[in-house]
């Protein structure tokens, strides 16, 4: 058996599959649908849909099969996500890959595997759709043509979710996106007694800058100071756009990524792009800065309403 190895791009990719909101999610009936058609059309046992978190396999839609999650060590998916095509395990027990797999010896006994890499909107990896059999079996260019034009509905199904919580404008999460991710990250950090700082930034003089180089500037303006703090983003951190010229950012501590050091990354990013665009006016910001506090905060929502009342109390100038 030999592990699967990770792709160039595993950190961007990861924070594109958590920006989607998807792990933990079960049972959403247009991926449903799509792996009954698939179990059914290929006359296979099982077929699923599959993200690749950081350790572990979620099979975020299951026909034929009770198991949620397994390790990414012994995930078939976790190979197939490396390659560009379709991945095809003829027999298991035959590719020294899988041949002492757990997954091959134990429920569900998998001998045959077709896997199709799926992506995420913005073009990475999430996962596959993938069939999984008892037994060996051969797999057609037919075989292998359907599978692809599945792969092919789920990403469209992917970004009908993800249009749902994404600004159209700066393709950060909209308010409801930054909330119903936000919220999920604010339980397990406060539950975990994880330190964290909530950032509330406004973007200054929007109105002058559309009345006099007009509204496409200042959207220019807005998808500029998008792109600079959405490239300022660990894993585990959360930031949407939650109102017309505001953002906000759920910040996690680990030693290395604290506030003081993420404004300071964000200015550098800032007057960077300042430089290089030679734009005739500054891109001004405010913010608001909120260390977490149990005792004083239950939930996201009364946070950054703090976040926002502290910003224009203080008005600290970024610029």
């Amino acid at each position: 058996m030999k592990f699967p190895g990770v792709p160039a791009n595993e950190k961007e990719r990861l924070k594109s599959l958590y920006m989607m909101d998807l792990l933990d999610k079960k049972d959403d009936e247009r991926l449903q649908r799509l792996t009954r058609l698939a179990k059914a059309t290929f006359n296979v046992p099982i077929a699923l849909i599959t993200l690749l978190d950081r350790d572990r396999q979620w099979m975020i839609s299951c026909e034929g099969f009770n198991m949620r999650q397994s390790s990414r060590n012994v995930s078939f998916c976790a190979h197939a996500i490396l390659l560009q095509g379709i991945m095809i395990v003829k027999d298991a027990l035959k590719d020294d890959r899988f041949d002492n797999n757990p997954l091959v010896h134990d429920e569900p006994f998998v001998r045959f595997y077709a896997g199709c890499p799926v992506r995420l909107p913005d073009g990475s990896i999430a996962g596959t759709i993938c069939l999984l059999d008892n037994k060996p079996r051969e797999f057609s260019s037919d075989d292998i043509n359907l599978l692809l034009d599945l792969g092919a509905i789920v990403e469209d199904e992917l970004v009908i979710i993800g249009m749902a919580m994404t600004d159209k404008l700066t393709e950060l999460p909209n308010r409801r996106g930054f909330f119903q991710i936000g919220d999920k990250r604010f339980v397990e950090l406060t539950r975990d007694a994880t330190p964290f700082t909530l950032l509330y930034f406004v973007v200054e003089d929007l109105h002058s800058l559309n009345d006099i180089w007009g509204h496409a500037e200042g959207d220019n303006a807005l998808r500029a100071f998008a792109k600079c703090l959405n490239s300022c983003m660990k894993s585990g951190d959360v930031c949407g756009r939650v109102d017309s010229s505001a953002f906000a950012v759920l910040l996690a501590h680990n030693g290395q990524n604290d506030a003081d050091a993420f404004l300071f990354n964000l200015q550098t990013k800032i007057d960077d792009w300042y430089s290089h665009v030679g734009k005739k006016y500054p891109l001004n910001y405010s913010y608001g800065m909120l260390e977490n506090s149990t005792e004083k905060y239950d939930d996201l929502v009364d946070m950054l309403k703090d976040a926002d009342t502290v910003m224009y109390s203080e008005k600290r100038k970024g610029r």
